[in-house]
């Protein structure tokens, strides 16, 4: 009886202490959820425990859908305050306003904000989309050669290779009587570039499923419910995993892009191998970088290769892939806008003696305009992201951003604006003519950010989508196959904008096509 007794006294107690705890985390909650009404701040209620995300971490909603539907409940108002669990998020509606912060007043905001699991020691994530301060500078200022003109055009035979491997893709889904998902397939063509010129690396990823498309693909688009919550509490309280010293990643496919490169670098060193790639431009950076001192915060060494192959990662694959898929999916939608596209390119060919030559590829003004709208309708990211690095006042106002908040601006909210973009649902290339978009106002369209963190792949992430889009173009006429869901729904599992079920397209040959 006694036993019993103090077991039920036990249990008691534990239920008391729970009941307790469980209030009391309720309570902090609570008062975490009035941090933007204490500042004067509107914005839409949040929910014990997960703020305004809860459809995002059960998976039902795609990353970036809550801000971008605060956007339009709240698009009287210049910025609202949202949640993210307990983390207070501004939400910036003004496009003035996001001028201030990712241009003029840039020094207030120079961090992405995300968690770099560079500080717990993981050696891939100290690249430069990751990384703030004068450390950002530095880097950037290193490997922003390797994006020029000169750069691209010297890479370009690379991506005009896997370019026409993608074309015989096509032909044989055409030979098997089979449509195509080109959500699949762009994302494998823009893996390959990316193994190539970013990893020095041919996969023949097109025609099988290989670990370096898996492994890369993971890293976009986490196959558990575990990573997804994981990428969502780093993104959003990176001082946790900073303190808790906790991968971001699944350490299987850190340790297999770090291995990868470490072999590659080794191939090249011990048998004198040089290829044109990105991969063989941060080497050439270390080997310049070599007679600095050990120690010197400014030296660009192994672990600064290996870390900024995954930037390339970062520029060439979700930009390239998803553009280039949506854009397939839009002209399926508008025959007239692809032979438009057609026409263009075989005008041009005609005068570069029908080669698909980087010069070429540069003077089709009308596929870029369509690659533009495109991303207009379909950004790869469908916000930016920052977080403020000291206390800033905004401009006309009495809100002071603090130190450490994290900024939202809804980038395809503001590009699907009717106040901004007439008629937003109408895919219109002509928005995009070279002499209006020179007077659009700089932050109305921001598919590759905007400011001095703007993308530093944009270039390359044109050629990229343009490529295997012209070649398919010039034999085939694409129409939407029937298991391709009307209107398209965004998958809420993906960390970019991509379509749930995929984008199913056939291809029809053309009477004329060029061989």
């Amino acid at each position: 009886m006694a036993v019993l007794q103090l077991t039920s006294s036990i249990l008691h107690e534990i239920f008391l202490l729970g009941f307790v705890s469980l209030l009391l985390l309720y309570v902090w909650f609570k008062y975490k959820f009035s941090y933007w009404a204490r500042k004067g701040v509107q914005g839409p209620k949040p929910e014990f425990p997960f703020g305004n995300v809860r459809e995002v971490i059960q998976r039902k909603k795609q990353f970036f859908q809550p801000y971008c539907d605060t956007y339009f409940q709240y698009k009287h108002l210049p910025y609202v305050g949202v949640y993210s669990f307990h983390t207070p998020v501004l939400c910036i509606n003004d496009p003035d306003l996001a001028k201030h912060i990712l241009i003029k007043d840039f020094d207030h905001f120079q961090s992405h904000g995300i968690f770099s699991s560079a500080s717990v020691g993981e050696p891939l994530g100290g690249h430069i989309f990751n990384i703030a301060g004068p450390r950002w500078r530095t880097l950037r200022t290193k490997i922003s050669p390797a994006f020029t003109p000169i750069k691209l055009k010297s890479f370009f035979p690379l991506v005009e290779k896997i370019a026409s491997q993608a074309v015989e893709y096509g032909d044989a889904r055409y030979a098997e009587g089979k449509s195509i998902d080109f959500s699949e397939f762009y994302a494998k063509y823009a893996m390959e570039i990316v193994g190539s010129i970013g990893f020095g690396v041919e996969n023949d990823g097109l025609n099988k499923d290989t670990e370096f498309y898996q492994r890369g693909n993971e890293y976009f688009v986490p196959t558990s419910t575990y990573w997804t919550v994981i990428r969502a509490i780093s993104f959003y309280a990176p001082n946790i995993f900073n303190k808790m010293g906790v991968n971001r990643t699944n350490p299987a496919i850190n340790n297999f892009f770090y291995d990868l490169v470490k072999d590659t670098v080794s191939f090249r060193e011990k048998n004198n191998y040089y290829r044109n790639d990105f991969l063989q431009t941060l080497i050439e950076i270390q080997k310049t970088e070599s007679e600095k001192p050990v120690g010197d915060a400014n030296q660009f060494t192994f672990t600064d290769v290996a870390a900024n192959t995954m930037l390339y990662m970062f520029a060439g694959y979700e930009t390239s892939a998803t553009t280039g898929m949506f854009a397939a999916y839009e002209m399926a939608r508008r025959p007239d806008i692809q032979d438009k596209v057609r026409q263009e390119v075989q005008t041009v060919l005609a005068e570069h003696n029908g080669q698909f030559t980087y010069e070429a590829q540069n003077e089709m003004t009308y596929t870029n305009m369509v690659l533009d709208e495109t991303m207009r309708m379909h950004p790869p990211l469908r916000a930016l992201f920052r977080r403020c690095n000291k206390d800033y006042k905004l401009p006309d106002s009495d809100l002071v951003i603090e130190n450490g908040t994290l900024i939202f601006i809804p980038i395809q909210a503001i590009q699907m604006d009717p106040d901004i973009f007439e008629d937003p649902e109408r895919f219109n290339p002509e928005r995009f003519a070279p002499e209006k978009k020179a007077k659009m106002h700089p932050c109305h369209w921001m598919p590759f950010g905007e400011g001095p963190r703007k993308c530093l792949g944009l270039r390359q992430g044109y050629i990229q989508a343009k490529m295997a889009l012209v070649k398919l173009l010039t034999k085939y006429e694409f129409t939407l196959d029937k298991k391709t869901n009307e209107p398209l729904k965004i998958k809420p599992t993906s960390l970019a904008c991509a379509a749930e079920g995929g984008i199913w397209i056939n291809l029809k040959p053309l009477e004329n096509a060029c061989k």
